[in-house]
C-alpha cells in the first residue's frame, strides 16, 4: 500500500505544482475565466514553466531529491501565498440532469477503467524503457549527461520533465498517473470548449470520441506522451481562442509558453507552434503580437537545441545527421528508421484507415471503429470555430505519414473529434447514438468484436494492481517478460558495467546502461562488431589491389567511384600500402582523414580482422580516405581489403602532384578473395572488451544467438545467466 500511496503522492504534487504556476499565470494575465475551463487551461499553462524549472534544475545538476521537493512545495505554497486558489470567475450555464447521469456514468466508467490503469506499475514499453529510462538516469545523476548510447535522449523531453517530480516521489505509477491527469483535463478542455462555443453537447461528444479512443486510454494511462501532447496542442488552441476574443496582450505570454512547449514536448508538434505565430498574425495585423510569442518560444525551444547542440553536436538530434555531422547518430540509420516508421508492416497505404480504426495489429493499436466517419468532419467547415479545428488538425495530421503507428495520430485526435461532433452537432439525436456506439466500441468487450485479437489496449479494470493487493513486485514478474529480464541485469551484472542488448529492456528498471544494438552510431559499431565475428560476408573476404612503377608519394587517396542503391554502404577493413613484398608499418606520424565519418577510419589501420571502417551513409562518388604518411614513401602496391556486402563500389587510387593537385595513380584495381586470419569470433569479442562492453545480453531469436549458445568458448564467453528468451553473457579475456 506505501507504493500505491506515494505514486499517488508524486503525481498529486506534480499536477498541484503545474496548476499552482498556471493559476498564478492566469491571475497575472488579468483574464476571467469560466470555472469549468480553469484547471485545464492553466495546469497546461503552468506544466510548460514546471517543465522548463526541471530542465533548468537537471541542468545545473542539483537535482536533488530534497531540492526537487522543495520546489514543488515552494510553487503550491507561492500560489496559496497569492490566494489564487479560490476561483474568480462564473460557471457556463447549468447543465440538465439527464446530460449530468448519461455523459457522467460514460466518462465515470472510462475514468475508473483509466485511473486504475494508471495507478497500476508501470510496464509499458516505451514508457518503462526510454521515457522514464532516462529520467531516472538524469535523477540518479542529478543532472543531464552525454548519453552516446540512446538516441533517444536526444529528443526534447518536455513532457518527461513532469514525469521527473513525480518519479522522484512515487516512482514509475507517479509519472504514468501524471500523464493520465494530463488526458482527463484534455477531455475537460474540449468539454469546455463546446461549452465556451454554446455547444455543450458537441464539447461532451467530441470530448468522448478522443477520451474514449482505445489507443488514447492505453497511451494516457502510461509514462507515454503522446496523449499528453495532444493537450499541449489543444491548450493552445483554446487560449489562442480566448485571446482572439478578449485580445488581451497579456494572453500572448501564455500562448508563447504553450507554443514553444509544443516542440520541448515532441519535434513534431513545432506545427503548432508554427499554427500560433501564423494566427496571431493574421488576426492581429500586426508583426509585435507575433514577436512577444516568438520570445517565449525561444524561451522554451532553445534549451533543448543547445543541450544537444553541447552533448551531440546537432540540435535536432537524432534527427538531421546529413546537415550536423556527428559520430552518435549514423545518417543511414536515420533514413533507414525514416523508412520504417513511415511503413511499419503496410504494404499499401490505401488500407491504413482501416487498419487504425478496425484491427491495429500492424500499427500497434485502433483509434475506434468510429472514426471511420472521420469525412463527416468536413461539414464541420461551415463553421469558423470548424474551420479552425481543422486547419490545426490537418497540420497536426500531416506529418502523421512520416510515422504510421496508431497513436501517432493522436495529437490531432483531438480536433478532428471536436470537428465530427461539431458538424453534427445541430441533431442531437445523431449526438447521442454516436456518443453510445463509441463508448459500447471503445470498451475492452466492445472492442474484442472488431479487432485483432491482440490489440494493444486496455482489457480490464486493474484495481486489486492498482491498490497493491497484488504485490508490485509479484505482479511485475509474472506479467513482464521485461522487467524479469532487467532485474535479472541488475542481479548479475556488477554496478557500472554497460551491457549490449540487441533489443531494448526497461531501462527504467535497472541502474545499468543498455546499449541497445541501434539506438546510436556507437552501438552499431558493436553490433557490426559481433557481425563480423560470424558472418563471412561481413568478414574482410575480398581486396582491391593497385599496381603500379615505383612511385614517392607523401599522400595517398582512396576514392569511391560509383552510385550505390541507397542501402549499399562502403566499407574498409584495412588498407595496406607494399613497397615490393614489404608492407610498409604503420607509424604515429601517419595522419588519416575520410570524407565521411572520420571519426572510426583509424579501423581501417588497426590490424583487426574485425574491424571495419564504414561510411554510415549511401556510398556515392567522391567519397575517400586520405593517408598523410608526413614523409615522401616509396610505394608500388596498395591494397584495400573489404567485406562483400556491398556489390557496386569501385574505387580509384590518387595521390598528389607538386602542385598540390589530386591526380590518379591507379585505376581498375584487380580483385581477389581473402581469408581472415586467426579467430574472428575470439577478436570480435575482444574488441567488445577494449571498447568496455563485457556483457552480452543477447535473446534466443536474434542473429547469431544459436551461434553463440553452441560453442561459447569460441567466442570467449561465458553464460552468467538465461531466461525469459534471452542469455547473458560476460566476454572472458
Amino acid at each position: 500500500m506505501l507504493q500505491a500511496f506515494t505514486a499517488l503522492l508524486g503525481a498529486a504534487g506534480t499536477v498541484a505544482a503545474c496548476y499552482a504556476v498556471g493559476l498564478l499565470i492566469v491571475r497575472w494575465c488579468g483574464v476571467v475565466l469560466k470555472r469549468q475551463e480553469l484547471f485545464p487551461l492553466a495546469f497546461l499553462a503552468g506544466a510548460s514553466c514546471v517543465h522548463l524549472l526541471m530542465f533548468s534544475l537537471l541542468a545545473l545538476k542539483i537535482a536533488y531529491k530534497p531540492v526537487i521537493i522543495f520546489a514543488i512545495v515552494g510553487l503550491i505554497a507561492a500560489a496559496i501565498w497569492k490566494g489564487v486558489w479560490r476561483p474568480r470567475g462564473d460557471s457556463f450555464p447549468a447543465l440538465s440532469l439527464s446530460f449530468k447521469i448519461f455523459f457522467g456514468v460514460i466518462f465515470g466508467a472510462f475514468t475508473l477503467l483509466y485511473f486504475c490503469h494508471a495507478w497500476a506499475p508501470e510496464m509499458s514499453p516505451d514508457g518503462s524503457g526510454y521515457h522514464l529510462g532516462l529520467v531516472a538516469r538524469y535523477l540518479r545523476e542529478h543532472g543531464f549527461e552525454r548519453v552516446t548510447t540512446n538516441m533517444y535522449a536526444g529528443l526534447s523531453a518536455g513532457i518527461e520533465m513532469l514525469f521527473a517530480p513525480a518519479f522522484v516521489i512515487g516512482r514509475h505509477s507517479a509519472a504514468a498517473l501524471v500523464h493520465f491527469a494530463m488526458t482527463f483535463s484534455l477531455a475537460l478542455a474540449m468539454f469546455a470548449f463546446g461549452r465556451r462555443l454554446g455547444k455543450p453537447w458537441v464539447g461532451a461528444v467530441g470530448a468522448l470520441l478522443m477520451y474514449a479512443s482505445p489507443v488514447v486510454g492505453l497511451d494516457g494511462t502510461s509514462a507515454y506522451i503522446d496523449v499528453g501532447v495532444a493537450a499541449v496542442c489543444f491548450v493552445l488552441f483554446y487560449w489562442l481562442e480566448i485571446w482572439d476574443e478578449t485580445r488581451n496582450p497579456r494572453l500572448l505570454i501564455p500562448i508563447g509558453l504553450l507554443a514553444g512547449y509544443c516542440f520541448a514536448s515532441k519535434y513534431t508538434a513545432f506545427v503548432m507552434t508554427i499554427y500560433a505565430l501564423g494566427f496571431v498574425l493574421w488576426r492581429s495585423r500586426r508583426l509585435k503580437p507575433a514577436l512577444i510569442v516568438a520570445g517565449f518560444v525561444a524561451l522554451m525551444v532553445v534549451p533543448w537545441l543547445a543541450k544537444n547542440w553541447i552533448y551531440l553536436q546537432n540540435p535536432v538530434s537524432p534527427f538531421g545527421n546529413q546537415f550536423f555531422k556527428n559520430r552518435w547518430v549514423h545518417v543511414s540509420f536515420e533514413k533507414e528508421y525514416a523508412m520504417l516508421m513511415s511503413r511499419y508492416y503496410v504494404d499499401n497505404k490505401w488500407t491504413l484507415p482501416l487498419e487504425v480504426t478496425l484491427n491495429g495489429e500492424k500499427t500497434t493499436g485502433v483509434i475506434g471503429a468510429t472514426f471511420l466517419a472521420a469525412p463527416l468532419a468536413l461539414l464541420a467547415l461551415r463553421y469558423s470555430a470548424g474551420r479552425r479545428l481543422l486547419v490545426a488538425g490537418l497540420m497536426l495530421g500531416a506529418l502523421y505519414i512520416t510515422n504510421v503507428g496508431t497513436r501517432f495520430l493522436i495529437p490531432c485526435l483531438p480536433f478532428f473529434s471536436m470537428a465530427i461532433a461539431l458538424a453534427l452537432g445541430n441533431v442531437r439525436t445523431l449526438l447521442v447514438l454516436l456518443a453510445v456506439f463509441h463508448a459500447f466500441a471503445s470498451w475492452p468487450s466492445g472492442l474484442r468484436l472488431y479487432a485483432n485479437t491482440y490489440v494493444w489496449a486496455l482489457d480490464k479494470i486493474t484495481y486489486k494492481q492498482a491498490l497493491r493487493l497484488i504485490p508490485q513486485e509479484k505482479y511485475l514478474r509474472e506479467n513482464s517478460g521485461g522487467y524479469n529480464i532487467a532485474r535479472m541485469v541488475e542481479e548479475f551484472v556488477p554496478r557500472g558495467e554497460v551491457v549490449y542488448a540487441v533489443n531494448s529492456i526497461p531501462d527504467a528498471y535497472t541502474t545499468h546502461e543498455i546499449a541497445v544494438s541501434f539506438q546510436s552510431g556507437k552501438n552499431e559499431l558493436i553490433h557490426d562488431l559481433i557481425l563480423n565475428g560470424f558472418v563471412d560476408d561481413f568478414q574482410a573476404r575480398h581486396a582491391f589491389v593497385f599496381k603500379f612503377p615505383v612511385r614517392q608519394a607523401s599522400k595517398l587517396r582512396v576514392v569511391q567511384t560509383e552510385q550505390c542503391d541507397w542501402r549499399e554502404l562502403w566499407s574498409v577493413h584495412e588498407i595496406r600500402f607494399y613497397e615490393g613484398t614489404n608492407e610498409l608499418p604503420r607509424q604515429s606520424e601517419w595522419r588519416l582523414s575520410a570524407s565521411v565519418n572520420p571519426w572510426d577510419i583509424q579501423m581501417a589501420f588497426d590490424n583487426s580482422p574485425v574491424t571495419r571502417w564504414r561510411s554510415w551513409q549511401t556510398a556515392s562518388p567522391g567519397m575517400h580516405i586520405d593517408v598523410d604518411f608526413g614523409a615522401s614513401k616509396s610505394v608500388d602496391q596498395v591494397r584495400v581489403e573489404t567485406s562483400r556486402d556491398h556489390a557496386k563500389a569501385q574505387l580509384r587510387l590518387e595521390t598528389q602532384d607538386n602542385a598540390n593537385r589530386w591526380v590518379t595513380l591507379a585505376e581498375n584495381p584487380e580483385q581477389i578473395d581473402i581469408v581472415p586470419r586467426g579467430s574472428t569470433r575470439r577478436a570480435a569479442t575482444s574488441e567488445l572488451r577494449t571498447r568496455g562492453i563485457n556483457y552480452l545480453l543477447i535473446g534466443d531469436g536474434d542473429w547469431g544467438a544459436q551461434d553463440m549458445r553452441d560453442d561459447p568458448e569460441a567466442w570467449g564467453l561465458d553464460v552468467v545467466t538465461a531466461g525469459w528468451g534471452v542469455t547473458l553473457y560476460k566476454v572472458v579475456p
